[in-house]
């Protein structure tokens, strides 16, 4: 007859009793059982704890033109971080596991230089990937031809090519002063252009 384990304490026990016999055991499970053949090993730490509470930069449940429903993850990133797949493999395994849709995801680079962060994970059980884009290799007009004053100042951001930086600068906060707004608003997208910046 089976014995069953109704509670986190008899489940402990049996946790208990699994691991205080599994340091016996492990080399015949490891060459039987999981069919591995390992020639060294060395311990670790046994705890893998690790907060999960993650806060992403944007996150939408989207659906494209093709009705496709997926969320749309994006991170922007101002330092190379060497982690990032495998932070946003963690993203995309927990945005998968909740809301149970596909996770497209990018990672917008806004700081100095290229990026080299690696962008895969490509071993023998995973293979991961995002999207990487680096902000200043997009044309800045794309975003100083927008309406909106929040999209025109990440034109100082963009790929301003052989153009005149300040030229630019001026133009955006022409059209911020010109916009008609209170000037606590102006104020606030003046502050923040010189973030940007």
């Amino acid at each position: 007859m089976t014995e069953k384990f109704n509670g986190p304490e008899q489940g402990s026990m049996y946790d208990k009793v699994f691991r205080e016999n599994m340091e016996d055991t492990l080399p015949d499970v490891v060459k039987d059982v999981l069919r591995l053949h390992i020639v060294k090993s060395e311990e670790i730490q046994d705890d893998v704890q690790h907060t999960k509470e993650r806060k992403p930069d944007l996150l939408k449940r989207v659906e494209d033109d093709q009705g496709k429903v997926f969320i749309l993850h994006i991170e922007y990133q101002r330092d190379n971080e060497k982690n990032m797949a495998f932070c946003m493999a963690e993203y995309s395994i927990m945005l998968q596991r909740k809301y149970g849709l596909p996770v497209t995801q990018f990672v917008i680079y806004i700081g100095a230089g290229k990026p080299n962060m690696p962008m895969r994970i490509r071993n023998k059980y995973l293979h991961f990937w995002y999207n990487l884009l680096t902000f200043s290799e997009i044309d800045y007009q794309v975003f100083l031809n927008s309406e909106k004053i929040e999209q025109k100042m990440l034109a100082i951001l963009g790929d301003l090519q052989i153009e005149d930086t300040e030229m630019i600068l001026q133009q955006i906060v022409q059209e911020i002063e010109n916009k008609g707004i209170g000037e606590l608003e102006q104020g606030r997208y003046l502050k923040q252009l010189r973030v940007l910046m």
